[in-house]
């Protein structure tokens, strides 16, 4: 018994540590003296790379004309859901007409609201209330609350719907379930207007961590303005996974709101095919000036692929592979390939070429790490590789791919030089394009009666 009494005990005072937003807007606030002064508007937090911290309060009084008053957390004496007291004289509390301090982070303004992306369940939420928690006095954001009961007690109808559903059913969900997401798995959209940028610094491993299509379905539950402000906020490997995962509608409105720098640097970053696909459906004037802008190599490497039909193997290709000497010891690749930087996740195939980079053999990681390690790289060949040329067709490819189980395929001109690889995510979505668009020629003609 006194066991018990002890836990509820706990369990209230650990109850008593936290406390909704919505529960303390609008409440009283009083000086040093008792003398009412205002009421609760917003809360100012510092960024933080977990929790954000509290830093100050917005005070907001009269009406219809309202004023704004900024006071520093230290001078808050007590704080409940009742009022807040001040250890300050309200004579020493300016207000103004207005309060725009767009450097700010505020509860109200940047998160109340707002849409978030939920980093560990790879989804876009919208914020119904913020949940803080009391740590020597001061308020951190622990948690944001994106349940509709969370929206109702920010609206004032907590009680009487508590009440309406006790009434039909006392053990509804709806009376204990709680949808709280963690601060640190939240990603906030909050717009600076001046900057466009977010303002808060969250840790991009958390983007880094979502897979590549989650990221590209994550971005298009965002509205435009949104995209905008993750997609800046974000590093350029980020920007590149999202940049390949989402429709080429999408990806010229988000362009359109980017600098030619800006633009040449996620091309760099992107696989070739997937970049040359952007461009071959720009106009031709845009495609010119975006090349002239890029470095020389990778410029003549674009320029190339777009010299090929769409829907030729030489149009499909990308030129990110890897290729070795056929002298080359397996060591050696190995210790390339451990400190290579890839666009993307590598096709695992390693491909074998002579003094005039001709394609003489193939192998893969598997029979690479179970070789001899002083081995020249030709002994861990398959005994044959099928490859496939410049103007090879899709059918063409998937037929090879299918027939052979690649998951990559060599590409290569009349002299048999190494040109590029087809990966089967290049020929998959190439193939249901064209499944797609027989579809819809197809008619169905009405039964007869």
């Amino acid at each position: 018994m006194v066991n018990q009494i002890k836990s509820d005990i706990a369990m209230q005072a650990a109850k008593n540590m936290f406390i909704y937003f919505s529960k303390l807007i609008d409440k009283p606030v009083f000086d040093k003296n008792a003398e009412a002064i205002g009421r609760l508007y917003d809360i100012i937090v510092k960024p933080s790379a977990v929790y954000p911290q509290s830093s100050g309060l917005i005070i907001r009084k009269g009406f219809p004309k309202r004023r704004y008053a900024v006071v520093d957390w230290l001078s808050i004496q007590e704080m409940d859901k009742k009022e807040i007291r001040l250890n300050i004289d309200k004579s020493k509390i300016a207000f103004k007409e207005k309060h725009d301090n767009k450097e700010e982070f505020t509860l109200r303004r940047d998160i109340l609201d707002q849409q978030v992306v939920d980093t560990y369940n790879h989804k876009v939420v919208r914020v119904n209330d913020i949940h803080l928690l009391f740590v020597d006095h001061s308020l951190m954001v622990a948690h944001v609350d994106i349940s509709t009961r969370g929206l109702i007690r920010r609206l004032g109808f907590e009680v009487p719907v508590d009440f309406l559903v006790k009434l039909f059913n006392k053990k509804a969900k709806y009376l204990t379930l709680e949808y709280l997401i963690t601060w640190k798995h939240i990603q906030p959209l909050s717009i600076n207007p001046v900057s466009m940028a977010i303002k808060v610094d969250v840790a991009q491993k958390d983007f880094r961590n979502i897979p590549a299509a989650d990221l590209g379905e994550i971005f298009l539950d965002l509205n435009m303005k949104d995209q905008i402000v993750l997609f800046k906020s974000l590093d350029i490997s980020t920007k590149a996974r999202i940049f390949i995962n989402i429709d080429f509608k999408t990806q010229k409105s988000l362009i359109e709101d980017l600098n030619t720098s800006e633009i040449v640097d996620i091309l760099n970053n992107i696989p070739s095919d997937e970049a040359t696909d952007f461009l071959e459906k720009l106009p031709r004037d845009a495609t010119h000036d975006i090349l002239s802008l890029m470095e020389s190599k990778q410029s003549k490497k674009l320029s190339q692929l777009l010299g090929y039909s769409s829907d030729s193997a030489g149009g499909l290709m990308t030129m990110e592979y890897m290729a070795f000497p056929k002298d080359t010891i397996v060591e050696s690749v190995l210790n390339q390939i451990k400190e290579r930087v890839f666009k993307v996740e590598p096709a695992q195939f390693i491909y074998i070429v002579d003094e005039n980079n001709r394609l003489i053999g193939s192998t893969n990681f598997r029979r690479l790490i179970l070789a001899e390690s002083q081995a020249p790289i030709q002994n861990a060949s398959f005994p044959k590789t099928y490859s496939v040329h410049l103007n090879s067709s899709v059918k063409e490819v998937a037929y090879l791919m299918d027939k052979y189980k690649y998951y990559a395929i060599p590409v290569v001109d009349d002299n048999n030089v190494l040109q590029g690889i087809i990966t089967v995510d290049d020929i998959l979505s190439q193939v249901i394009s064209i499944a797609w668009r027989r579809l819809k020629r197809i008619k169905v003609q009405p039964k007869n009666l």
